[in-house]
């Protein structure tokens, strides 16, 4: 039995081989990628999703035009024209509540993020912090911190409701 890759590369082959159709237009029309024939041939390996991908291009085309030399161009992309496609949604996210599925995922900052957001040196900063007035890091490894980005957006929040007239220009 053949693997995977075997398989896809001798339906790719064939596929070219019964429509006349050009290696790199066959990749941009099955993946969106003009180099994937070239790719494959050279040894590379393929995703399960890409190869489903090719599997059912070649699919789609064979039912589609019983096997005709040109093939029907796929569009490339969505025209603003059409309604988006509605999707079911997973019973996981059906009981989050909607700020947590759209709530932005964390950030972790590096130093000299950090240094260019806050316009502190990194003595400054590490001071501060041992002191106790700097959103502390977390450790990323043995010698790498870094800070969380909505740690630090509201560290900026405290300076500027401390200072006379309270509200003020958003520095992140």
């Amino acid at each position: 039995m053949d693997t995977l890759e075997e398989y896809v590369r001798s339906r790719i082959s064939a596929f070219l081989e019964s429509t006349g159709i050009s290696p790199t237009r066959f990749g941009r029309m099955a993946v969106g990628d003009p180099h994937l024939v070239r790719r494959i041939e050279g040894g590379r390996s393929l995703t399960l999703r890409r190869a489903d991908r090719v599997l059912a291009f070649i699919a789609d085309h064979e039912r589609s035009s019983g096997g005709a030399r040109d093939p029907p161009l796929r569009p490339r992309c969505r025209e603003s024209s059409k309604k988006p496609r509605r999707t079911k949604k997973s019973e996981a996210a059906k009981d989050q509540p909607r700020d947590e599925r759209t709530r932005a995922p964390t950030r972790i900052l590096r130093l000299p993020e950090v240094m260019a957001r806050t316009g502190l040196s990194r003595t400054t900063i590490y001071e501060w912090r041992v002191a106790g007035r700097f959103p502390q890091a977390i450790p990323l490894g043995t010698r790498n911190v870094g800070w969380v980005e909505s740690e630090l957006e509201a560290w900026f929040r405290e300076r500027m409701a401390e200072r006379p007239g309270g509200a003020g220009i958003v520095a992140c």
